[in-house]
């Protein structure tokens, strides 16, 4: 991963076990010039962020067409952050459920991936590009 400071990083994320040689792994890291990090397996596995990931790249592959986009966009411009649930009425041309989560995987909106499961109140922000 690059990071916004130009930093390059090798990131671990471990099933139930960690690596063996964690040592060699870092070092490999550092020759190709990037940091080598392990997380944590509570950072994976507990909480909300797996399985609301789980659920959004579901989406990964769905298109949303240019006025469903320009729709939500707008109103999330005009009303500030909205609900997902009000965020589903906005979508006319397509699956709303599957355009707002494309929309969340293109960087055009975001949500809150650690505090809850997605739902109808989870808040839908406007991403600045």
């Amino acid at each position: 991963m690059d990071d916004i400071d130009g930093g390059r990083w090798i990131l671990d994320a471990p099933g139930k076990k960690l690596p063996r040689d964690f040592p060699a792994m870092s070092e490999d890291a550092t020759k190709q010039g990037a940091q080598y990090r392990l997380f944590e397996s509570s950072e994976i596995y507990d909480g909300h962020r797996l399985q609301n990931a789980k659920d959004l790249l579901r989406y990964v592959n769905h298109g949303v067409p240019l006025g469903d986009r320009m729709r939500v966009l707008a109103t999330l411009e005009e009303q500030g952050p909205l609900p997902f649930g009000d965020c589903l009425r906005i979508i006319r041309e397509t699956q709303p459920v599957a355009a707002l989560a494309s929309m969340i995987l293109q960087g055009f909106i975001e949500v809150e991936l650690d505090e809850a499961l997605l739902g109808p109140e989870t808040m839908v922000r406007r991403i600045r590009g």
